[in-house]
């Protein structure tokens, strides 16, 4: 009898994600959305709270052993901040960039991406966080020639496309300076100098309804909405006055048993909403009819 075929790994993607605008939230849910289409199993890990399944910010030791556990055998794609490659100095961001290399190591297979490098890195973190990678993706060849020289393998070395951590507008510039086509909106006003008022309040209203129809036919527009929602959290026991502070957080303590899994259930609902959102107005991703095609939640 024939053995089943195993399935497909969980991605796990690290990166800035909604709600906070940037190009860098914009890559990581072009990267969500890219592998639910392929019917994918994902989690989404951002560096702070977001609207992502969790957060853990690989700067701290506790983040960076937090996204190992979470990416132990599962394919992942990371969007890190060249930064990290840097001299640790003190013990914790030392033992902080050590866990985020356990953590490449531990995935089934690690493709990171990493934005332009600002400093010299060090040739022990290269090692030790991009070595286990099976592909890293730099802002171009300058950054490649650095990390080689620094001891990593050329040829798991490649160059980014399009130079995702700039604004979009930057980014459409850097496109055209590489001779490649921006899409740009560049229809001009239909009307010429000195019309009347009547003329340009119906020229307005024109752009204005093209402008409508462009958001409709946008997918992220459907759960935009949902993106801008704050993740719910219990309430904070800070407080300036001592004995306040010990009482909050003693009833903290006492109904976590209760009030937390409500809150990880209503985050949970706002991701399985912004996905089914996103999927069924992905004409990619969209079944016969225009229905949203089978993939896994």
């Amino acid at each position: 009898m024939t053995a089943p075929l195993d399935p497909a790994p969980r991605v796990v993607i690290f990166g800035e994600y909604a709600p906070f605008p940037g190009p860098a939230a914009e890559v990581t849910l072009a990267a969500v959305r890219r592998f639910l289409a392929e019917g994918r199993t994902i989690e989404v890990v951002s560096p702070r709270p977001s609207a992502a399944h969790h957060h853990a910010d690989p700067g701290n030791p506790r983040g960076a052993a937090k996204l190992a556990r979470l990416v132990a055998g599962a394919e992942l794609h990371a969007w890190l901040d060249p930064g990290i490659l840097g001299e640790g100095g003190a013990l914790g961001p030392s033992a902080a960039r050590a866990a985020v290399g356990l953590a490449v190591r531990r995935a089934r297979s690690a493709v990171v991406h990493l934005s332009p490098l600002t400093a010299s890195p060090a040739g022990k973190w290269v090692r030790v966080i991009l070595g286990p990678a099976d592909r890293i993706v730099v802002a171009g060849a300058a950054d490649a020639g650095t990390l080689s020289a620094a001891g990593l393998d050329a040829a798991r070395l490649s160059v980014a496309d399009m130079p995702w951590w700039l604004p979009s507008d930057a980014a459409a510039a850097a496109g055209d300076a590489e001779g490649r086509v921006a899409t740009v909106d560049t229809e001009a006003w239909g009307i010429p100098s000195g019309s009347a008022r009547e003329a340009i309040e119906a020229e307005v209203h024109r752009r204005a309804a093209g402008d409508r129809e462009a958001d409709a036919a946008n997918p992220l527009s459907a759960s935009w909405p949902l993106h801008m929602l704050a993740p719910l959290a219990p309430a904070p026991t800070a407080s300036s006055k001592p004995l306040f502070r010990l009482v909050k957080r003693y009833v903290h303590r006492l109904v976590a048993w209760e009030v937390v899994p409500i809150v990880e259930q209503v985050n949970h609902l706002q991701r399985a909403t912004i996905e089914a959102l996103d999927m069924h107005t992905d004409p990619a991703t969209a079944g016969p009819q225009g229905r949203p095609a089978t993939t896994n939640p």
